[in-house]
């Protein structure tokens, strides 16, 4: 019925078309011929005429106008073929996905700071720079904390010869037993107050605690170092390999999330769901990570759920701070047909594509669309493996159109 409608539409807009020219000529010159017969003296014009005159010129009127007209439907237009591009479906194997807008943030973050007092003598590295676990970062003033360890090893080591005569002369009744237990504790003590101030000398220097990014140093060298309980903060040490990318799935995603994919755990996917990234100027979503972390409820205020990726991060291309387009793959593989996205039209009717038949005339073929792709969207309904999609020159076609086909195959799509 709506093509039989379609069809009338065009045939309807063809002949008038090539009424109009007609009927634009014929008052035109119907109106010269008025202007002259009125300034003409012909007496019988000036007769009163009779309705049966006036219809009978009417009805020779329009015989006349009908006969023009068919005379001129009678010539035969022949349009050349369209010409269009045409490729069958690409059949592949998919995978559902969503898509997401996260941040990058470091996996570990850790303050450096000083834990003995004296003044800063040396920083060791470049802001903003890359770092090997245990590289020396600072150096405080050591001179007093050497000469700590100094005296506490001479204490010490006084005392362990004490401990060692004492126990010598209780062997031969020559001591009691209380001088050798007074000996042992100071010998115990000396030995503690000895590693106490190798510890506070260990404080001295600062060194990286693991492979990490740098920030700038907040202290400068000469700046006397006065601590409290917490420490002086000197610098900010970050480990970016690997690296977490958060991000968020609204409630509505989340419930549709659930109602697509019933049979699956949400919490089972928690490291075993792949999920990729990309950086603004990335093409796609190149870095190759997994969900490692999925909040227990969706929070009132924002009305989200919280997400986390964890990435390798080898190369330290992601930066903590940068945005990421996430994309997060659920469902099981299955194999569909896509189409160029561009091929793909929409009326009030619904969504369509043009396909040829074995005539190579162009007919409206309904279709029903599923996941969408960045070129490519898949096809759930209507189309076969074997259609012959219009994918270019479909703007100036109509239904029966007789067109001038070139076949190409579609490219293979990279899913990520």
């Amino acid at each position: 019925m709506k093509d039989l409608l379609l069809k009338a539409k065009l045939l309807l807009t063809e002949l008038w078309g090539r009424l109009q020219p007609l009927w634009i000529s014929f008052l035109s010159r119907w109106n010269a011929l008025l202007v002259h017969l009125s300034t003409v003296d012909i007496p019988f014009l000036k007769k009163k005429l009779s309705p049966r005159t006036i219809g009978i010129s009417i009805v020779v009127l329009i015989a006349i106008i009908a006969l023009v007209f068919l005379k001129s439907c009678g010539k035969t237009i022949t349009k050349p073929p369209t010409s269009v591009t045409t490729a069958i479906p690409l059949s592949q194997e998919i995978r559902s996905f969503a898509t997401f807008d996260g941040v990058v943030d470091p996996y570990l973050t850790v303050n450096l700071d000083a834990r003995v007092k004296g003044y800063l003598t040396k920083i060791g590295f470049a802001d903003g720079t890359m770092v090997k676990k245990g590289d020396l970062l600072f150096v405080i003033e050591q001179d007093q904390y050497i000469q700590e360890v100094n005296l506490k090893k001479a204490i010490y080591d006084e005392a362990k010869i004490e401990l060692g005569r004492q126990r010598s002369l209780l062997k031969e009744n020559a001591t009691s037993q209380a001088a050798v237990d007074k000996a042992l504790s100071q010998y115990q003590q000396s030995e503690a107050n000895l590693t106490l101030a190798k510890i506070n000398l260990g404080y001295t220097e600062i060194r990286a605690p693991f492979d990490g990014l740098m920030g700038r140093h907040l202290l400068d060298v000469g700046t006397y170092l006065d601590t409290t309980s917490k420490g002086v903060k000197l610098a900010t040490i970050q480990q970016i390999s690997p690296i977490y990318v958060y991000f968020s799935v609204n409630e509505r995603a989340f419930l549709n999330f659930e109602e697509k994919d019933k049979s699956t755990d949400r919490k089972s996917e928690v490291n075993t769901l792949p999920v990729f990234a990309g950086l603004q100027n990335d093409k796609g979503y190149p870095h190759e990570g997994v969900l490692d972390y999925a909040a227990n409820l969706i929070s009132t205020e924002t009305g989200s759920l919280q997400l986390r990726g964890i990435f390798k991060n080898e190369d330290s291309t992601l930066i903590p701070g940068l945005y990421a387009r996430v994309m997060a793959q659920y469902g099981k593989p299955r194999q569909a047909l896509l189409v160029p996205v561009t091929a793909t039209l929409n009326d009030q009717v619904g969504n369509y594509v043009y396909v040829l038949d074995e005539a190579k005339r162009a007919q409206r073929q309904p279709i029903k669309l599923g996941q969408r792709f960045e070129k490519y969207v898949e096809v759930t309904e209507g189309l076969t493996a074997s259609s012959q999609v219009v994918i270019n020159g479909f703007i100036n076609l109509s239904v029966n159109q007789v067109t001038n086909p070139k076949a190409v195959t579609l490219e293979a799509m990279i899913l990520k």
